[in-house]
């Protein structure tokens, strides 16, 4: 019993916390590596941000001495404050699971408490992991929303979460020939690459992000064939950490990172449903995003009970003393700061 309360003395709240937000999941997601690099971590639980709307004007020109215009600025900042949809997940760990994974060997009643400690350390390692892989992938799962324009989420137990990026339909293109046909991707992407930029005041893309058809009419395309075999491209394919799963790397186009991304997750019915539109290619810069996280409300964490991190984790005891529950919360919410900041264009009929 003592070992047992040992143990559990070094589960605190400050311990987990930092253990699981120190977990690093290798799935090969391109948003949340890409789109999330600038986290923001809120003091209260919303989020308050600026995003940027209207295009940027020449200033009014005339001649000396005249009166000084009065100028309308059409580019402007709106102010948000938004509290993000909260994750709450738990998972537990029984006190006949920690017997299970002991060494073929060893009988339960002789382990000594170092065996103890690792084998509840491995298994609190392991529902970690698992919770913090869950929620990576709804962040990511957000950044998908974002980029066609609005989350709009209703739980199982109906209640909703709804955010609108407001971006503008002028973000939307029709390519002018698709890529299945006869059109040639290489010329249009430097075309849509063009259009954000006269959008963006000569900002111009760094990550450009092909669904899976798109991704597939682009490799099988004739006009691509020569351009792949071309030694940057190689270079990318090879340095970069993405090098395989469902973000394929595929090269760099004048100076914007492209990949293609079939990546799926299950819906409700438990369809395997694509992050982003297969269909479609979009064009973005990640300055323009952040990666807000309210802060989490819970007297485990202290006083007060505000806790401004990514991830905030606990533990309890059951009240038959026969399990303990890992809880995990997280409030994320990615942020584009310019409503002009993605242009998404159809490429496959």
């Amino acid at each position: 019993m003592n070992d047992i309360n040992e143990l559990l003395g070094v589960l605190t709240p400050l311990t987990l916390t930092t253990a699981i937000n120190n977990i690093r999941t290798n799935e090969p997601f391109i948003l949340k590596s890409r789109l999330g690099k600038q986290v923001m971590r809120m003091t209260d639980e919303a989020c308050v941000f600026e995003v940027e709307e209207g295009t940027y004007s020449l200033a009014p020109v005339g001649f000396p001495n005249d009166p000084p215009s009065f100028v309308n600025i059409s580019r402007k900042r709106k102010r948000y404050s938004v509290v993000p949809p909260q994750i709450y997940l738990k998972d537990r760990i029984t006190a006949s699971e920690i017997t299970r994974i002991r060494t073929a060997s060893q009988n339960p009643i002789n382990m000594t408490s170092q065996d103890k400690g690792t084998a509840f350390n491995e298994l609190i390692a392991v529902k970690q992991t698992g919770l913090r892989r869950l929620i990576d992938r709804r962040v990511e799962w957000f950044f998908a929303q974002a980029l066609n324009g609005k989350i709009d989420y209703t739980s199982d137990e109906g209640r909703q979460f709804t955010h609108d990026y407001s971006l503008p339909k002028a973000t939307t293109i029709a390519a002018n020939e698709t890529w299945d046909n006869s059109g040639n991707p290489i010329h249009q992407l430097r075309a849509l690459a063009k259009s954000f930029k006269s959008l963006n005041n000569q900002l111009s893309p760094d990550l450009i992000i092909m669904g899976g058809k798109a991704g597939d009419a682009f490799m099988n395309n004739e006009h691509v064939e020569a351009w792949m075999k071309s030694p940057g491209v190689q270079l990318f394919q090879n340095k970069t950490e993405l090098a395989k799963g469902d973000a394929a790397p595929i090269g760099i186009l004048q100076g914007a990172e492209l990949f293609e991304y079939s990546a799926t997750y299950e819906d409700s019915k438990g369809k395997a449903t694509p992050y982003l539109d297969e269909d479609y290619v979009y064009l973005t810069n990640s300055t323009l995003w952040r990666l807000f996280y309210g802060a989490i409300s819970d007297f485990d964490a202290g006083n007060p009970p505000l806790v401004a991190r990514d991830i905030f984790s606990k533990s309890k005891i059951t009240e038959d003393g026969k399990a303990m529950d890992i809880y995990v919360e997280s409030h994320p919410l990615p942020v584009i700061v310019s409503n002009l900041g993605v242009v998404k264009a159809k490429v496959v009929s």
